[in-house]
């Protein structure tokens, strides 16, 4: 996979990026009855903050 990103990507420097809940939020989001699309949701208004980040 490295070797195909340089090959891809040749002089890009790649960039983490972590997403985390508030403290507040692991419990409700641990306890809820449909984890997958409450974490699908997360999952895309994050992408949607990152793409404007960018």
């Amino acid at each position: 996979m490295v070797k195909i990103g340089v090959r891809l990507f040749l002089g890009v420097n790649p960039r983490q990026v972590i997403l985390t809940f508030p403290e507040k939020f692991r419990i409700p989001f641990q306890n809820h009855s449909n984890q997958k699309r409450l974490y699908s949701g997360f999952m895309v208004l994050a992408k949607a903050c990152v793409l404007e980040l960018i």
